[in-house]
């Protein structure tokens, strides 16, 4: 049980690390280039904030950006793994 906890935990970690690290590098970056402000700390669900306020850019330019959709996955993935991370535990805990 507790290899396979730590190896989801570990997948939830690579992956919102990555997310994260395209949110800070791109789409921050992408928000700031169209004239609107984007937040500064990683806390209270900014990342989310951000990541529709640069959707919302890019729909009105009407294209989809690449880190957009590297964004959406990473991120994606971390919300599975966390979960599976979770169910683990779970069913395991109840044996």
């Amino acid at each position: 049980m507790h290899i396979l906890f730590y190896s989801f935990m570990t997948g939830f970690g690579v992956f919102m690390f990555t997310s994260v690290v395209v949110w800070l590098f791109r789409i921050q970056r992408y928000i700031a280039l169209h004239g609107e402000r984007s937040a500064c700390v990683a806390f209270n669900g900014a990342i989310w904030r951000d990541y529709r306020k640069a959707r919302r850019i890019a729909d009105k330019a009407g294209h989809k950006p690449a880190f957009l959709v590297l964004f959406e996955r990473t991120a994606l993935m971390a919300v599975s793994f966390f979960i599976a991370a979770v169910l683990t535990f779970l069913i395991e805990g109840l044996r």
